[in-house]
């Protein structure tokens, strides 16, 4: 099966620019994706906190592989079902993701180098 790395955490906020302007204030916090109103993404150290615009109070696991594709496949063929296959967005990321028995969404994205 392939590795899996923790990347980070994505946080649903109800007000974007509010959880922002709180987070930036974290020492070493650099702002890598703005897009207001609906994300944003700041590198803390090796890892990465997301805010993402929706209803405050949940929150979602970033996971990163080398390997996506066979991530899938082995997920599914180990009787895991993705929500559905990994799909390329506008930005860049490439992912597909996984609702746990409690509802939380693990999210498997590519390398950044792969």
């Amino acid at each position: 099966m392939p590795s899996v790395s923790l990347q980070g955490l994505t946080l649903h906020v109800a007000d974007l620019e509010r959880s922002l302007a709180f987070y930036t204030k974290l020492p070493g916090a650099t702002v890598e994706v703005h897009r207001p109103d609906v994300i944003a993404i700041l590198r803390i150290g090796q890892g990465r906190i997301g805010l993402l615009q929706r209803k405050a109070g949940r929150f979602h696991v970033e996971l990163e592989t080398d390997d996506l594709d066979g991530l899938y496949e082995s997920l599914k063929a180990s009787g895991i079902e993705p929500k559905g296959p990994p799909v390329s967005h506008p930005w860049g990321d490439r992912d597909f993701e996984v609702i746990d028995p409690d509802g939380f969404v693990l999210e498997f994205e590519a390398s950044h180098g792969a």
